[in-house]
C-alpha cells in the first residue's frame, strides 16, 4: 500500500499523533504488514508554510519488507513528491508465480 494517509506519528518523522496516525500504528501493531521509512529519507510533502512534512507512506507485507525500498522523487511542483515503491523479487520469491503457466 503506497498513499497519501494524512497520518501524524513520531514513528514518521512527526512531533504529534493524531486520529489517521494512531489508526495507521494499530495497522502496522496487529498486521503483517511493515512500513518502509527511515528517519534520512526526504519529506514527501512541502506545505505552503515550509513545513516539511512525511504524509506519503509505504506499507508492505512482512515477507517481502527487506527487499522493498521507497524512492522519492523530485516534486513536479504541488508540493507533494512522487514516491516509488521498489520491491526487488527473484524468480523463486515472486507471488505471480502460482498464477504463471510456462508452456
Amino acid at each position: 500500500m503506497i498513499g497519501d494517509f494524512n497520518a501524524h506519528s513520531p514513528k514518521w518523522g512527526y512531533k504529534n499523533t493524531n486520529a489517521a496516525g494512531k489508526e495507521m500504528e494499530d495497522l502496522l501493531n496487529t498486521s503483517v504488514l511493515e512500513l518502509i521509512y527511515s528517519d534520512t529519507d526526504p519529506s514527501t510533502y512541502l506545505h505552503f508554510n515550509e513545513a516539511q512534512t512525511t504524509l506519503d507512506l509505504l506499507l508492505v507485507s512482512s515477507d517481502i519488507s527487506a527487499k522493498s525500498k521507497r524512492i522519492i522523487l523530485d516534486g513536479p511542483g504541488s508540493g507533494h513528491k512522487p514516491v516509488i515503491a521498489k520491491i526487488t523479487l527473484t524468480r523463486q520469491q515472486s507471488i505471480l508465480d502460482p498464477y504463471i503457466r510456462i508452456s
